[in-house]
């Protein structure tokens, strides 16, 4: 194998994954309900299994470092206890390529009941066609993963990655995120000792 031709194939399929992104209305009706959960005291929460689950962590981390309050919530462990953590009317935000993962479906279905449904869905997923009910789908349609073994997420999770953070950011800019708020959040390491020398 030419590694190094290997190499550029799959930076090719995940640049031609990005380029074909494209914004509609439901971004926007998404990253208004953020803005809205945070302005009512409400908690974002974030979720997914797998390496759909790490992407969901990481936009936790960067919705609560803007001012955004969040947390992740594995699906498996919150059928173990955790729904306790979400409130009503808390929102929730899936990532799941297939928009069918067994864990997400049986967390949502135990959350309705425990909230009487006042919990809003938002999907980042793959799928047109979720197997659970979502109140605003964030599509990117059919993709080509870049590993050879086509069901290691790769393509996927790079366009959720990219999604979770055009979501985020825009809506702590709506927000009114600025350089102040984000020094509040951080005192410590390298970007608070920037902040101290300013």
């Amino acid at each position: 194998m030419n590694i190094e031709k290997r190499m550029e194939e799959i930076l090719k399929i995940q640049q031609k994954a990005i380029a074909s992104l494209t914004i509609d209305k439901n971004y926007a009706h998404a990253m208004e309900k953020i803005c809205k959960a945070q302005q009512n005291g409400h908690t974002v929460i974030t979720t997914g299994m797998g390496k759909a689950g790490i992407i969901a962590q990481k936009m936790s981390a960067t919705m609560a470092s803007i001012g955004i309050p969040s947390f992740f919530l594995n699906p498996a462990e919150a059928l173990h206890g955790d729904l306790g953590r979400v409130h009503l009317n808390d929102l929730v935000i899936v990532l799941s390529h297939s928009g069918a993962t067994l864990e997400v479906s049986s967390m949502l279905a135990s959350l309705h009941g425990l909230n009487h449904r006042s919990n809003e869905i938002i999907l980042i997923s793959g799928t047109v066609s979720p197997s659970f009910s979502v109140d605003v789908l964030i599509s990117y349609g059919v993709i080509t993963e870049s590993c050879r073994v086509s069901k290691v997420p790769s393509t996927s999770t790079t366009l959720m990655l990219i999604i979770a953070d055009i979501l985020a950011i825009s809506a702590a800019e709506n927000l009114g995120f600025d350089n102040e708020w984000f020094k509040l959040r951080h005192p410590g390491g390298n970007i608070g000792n920037l902040y101290k020398k300013s």
